[in-house]
């Protein structure tokens, strides 16, 4: 079921490499407008469709990509609503914006077994626990954070306890699609601070030609209140 939540003052996929989006920390609300091939719209139509984008808002976004003008997802605009919604196996939160665009940040879903209880870890994928001597855990779950012009994602595990939090098994780093060209394969950071929260991201650049390289992450933050995904695009 969707809640929403509206707040003051809109997030997406599709599949493969798209080239759309603007640097996150370009000053101007103007850039170099981006040429969309028939297959690039229509992919890009697909992803914010999956995200329930209505489709005078598509027509307007890929108006405004092309013309360089950047979304309100980009920009310091804040969300006008947040909803919590189930989407094709991940549980996101999904900051909407004025203009169509949005931000979803999202975990994998736990793997249920026939029976309806959380699947064993044995049987593979996400799954999760609730509190056991005081400490919740996730086992190897899916990461990712989608804005309909790029997609970040990593597996990871975590375990957290009143006091404090760690993250471990971190791997499986990937990029869904983003614009222009990927460079190499990526890596990941860590916090190295103390605290009760912890955070690891998978990070990665892209070379965009008139817009220069730009730095991407996605990130997963573990703490006393539970497991929560972001990212910087």
């Amino acid at each position: 079921m969707r809640m929403k939540n509206p707040v003051l003052g809109a997030c997406v996929g599709l599949a493969a490499m798209l080239v759309v989006a603007f640097p996150a920390n370009a000053n101007a609300t103007v850039n170099p407008g981006v040429a969309l091939t028939p297959e690039q719209r229509a992919e890009l139509e697909t992803g914010l469709d999956l995200f329930d984008v209505s489709d005078a808002d598509i027509d307007s976004l890929i108006n405004k990509l092309e013309q360089g003008i950047r979304w309100d997802s980009f920009s310091d605009a804040e969300p006008v609503e947040i909803e919590y919604d189930a989407v094709e196996g991940f549980d996101y939160a999904i900051s909407r914006y004025e203009d169509g665009s949005f931000i979803a940040a999202g975990i994998e879903q736990s793997a249920v077994a026939s029976d309806g209880d959380v699947a064993p870890l044995s049987v593979g994928g996400c799954a999760t626990s609730g509190t056991s001597a005081g400490v919740a855990y996730g086992t190897d779950c899916t990461v990712r954070v989608d804005s309909g012009t790029v997609s970040g994602e990593f597996k990871a595990s975590w375990s957290a306890w009143s006091g404090g939090a760690s993250i471990y098994n971190v791997g499986s780093g990937h990029v869904n699609y983003d614009l222009g060209t990927y460079n190499g394969d990526g890596s990941f950071s860590s916090s190295t601070t103390s605290g009760t929260s912890k955070w690891t991201q998978f990070n990665w650049s892209v070379n965009t030609g008139a817009w220069g390289t730009l730095s991407r992450y996605v990130r997963l933050t573990v703490g006393p209140g539970g497991a929560v995904s972001s990212a910087n695009y």
